[in-house]
């Protein structure tokens, strides 16, 4: 059956990829984008697209009319300047729950949350039951939209998602493993839960059609492996160098107060900081999900359960594959 449905964050790499199999399914999709270049792309999929962001609710209202779905993907780690993880996840979020209330017709609501939310759990399995622990800013806003979402007497579906990867997508580092720049914090011995977009797409339309309101679904692969593991097969289709793991010669505290007032500077710049307290601690982070809810309730299969496989499949014959 063909239906109409929304999805803000259209223009990001999951919401391209989510609207492009929307669309090959027949359904008629209404994306949001913020600028007349992204809406280009979306509409470049076959779909259409308002041109606007969370706080203009008109705009929303009219791209939700006669809407059955909404996948809410809009959110961010980081934005330029003043846009802080709390301004762009939690308040993003409480603006949807504000413009859904008053919505008519529409079934189901699925909001993309983040692993991010439990925090760093010492690589210890984890499912929906855990509560919340964040240890970054990110987390925490995303804990908060959720609860904003959850309380608004909605139809509505949480994803706890995993670091969703894919051809150019950032978390690869194809480009600066290949140009051999590639540093990150940490060990490369932590768990980051990881999620080929393929199955990502599989699993938020499954949701959509199958999952029962108000439940949390951690989507993520079903053999999880280090961060170190999935660079290195990463590496190993592109070249270059490994990443190297900078925690051996950097104290930890010297990190922390570096990230601190690279942020500060950045922000003051009205510049989007990539080196933040936040990215440290979720590049160090250790924790894996659960993922039995979605696999039994909804019957959900996954193309690459092991990220290490996905990458290679990814890489093999593209334009990143080393000669």
């Amino acid at each position: 059956m063909s239906d109409r449905i929304f999805v803000t964050g259209a223009n990001g790499r999951v919401g391209r990829a989510l609207i492009e199999r929307l669309v090959a399914d027949g359904h008629q999709v209404v994306g949001l984008a913020r600028s007349e270049t992204k809406a280009a792309m979306v509409r470049a999929l076959g779909a259409s697209c308002q041109v606007g962001d969370l706080n203009q609710a008109a705009v929303i209202r009219e791209g939700m009319d006669g809407v059955r779905v909404v996948y809410h993907l809009a959110g961010g780690v980081r934005g330029p300047g003043a846009e802080t993880p709390d301004r762009i996840n939690r308040e993003g979020a409480e603006n949807m729950a504000s413009i859904l209330r008053h919505a008519s017709g529409i079934e189901a609501v699925v909001f993309t949350s983040t692993c991010a939310v439990y925090g760093d759990r010492n690589g210890l399995w984890v499912d929906e039951e855990m509560p919340p622990h964040p240890n970054t800013r990110y987390g925490q806003s995303k804990v908060d939209a959720e609860t904003a979402l959850r309380t608004a007497d909605l139809p509505i579906r949480i994803v706890r998602l995993g670091a969703v990867y894919g051809l150019d997508f950032p978390f690869m580092m194809t480009d600066t493993i290949a140009a051999e720049r590639a540093w990150l914090p940490g060990e490369g011995r932590n768990y980051v839960p990881t999620i080929h977009v393929d199955d990502a797409v599989n699993g938020l339309i499954r949701v959509a059609e199958q999952g029962r309101d108000d439940t949390i679904y951690n989507l993520a692969d079903t053999d999880p492996v280090t961060l170190g593991a999935f660079y290195g097969a990463v590496h190993a289709s592109v070249g270059g160098k490994p990443v190297r793991f900078w925690s051996t010669w950097v104290p930890s505290y010297v990190q922390a107060w570096a990230a601190r007032h690279n942020e500060r500077a950045q922000s003051r710049l009205h510049r989007t900081p990539r080196f933040t307290p936040d990215n440290l601690r979720l590049f160090t982070a250790s924790v894996r999900l659960r993922v039995d809810r979605v696999r039994d309730e909804l019957g959900m299969t996954w193309n690459h359960p092991l990220s290490t496989n996905g990458v290679q499949s990814i890489l093999t014959g593209s334009a990143f594959a080393k000669k």
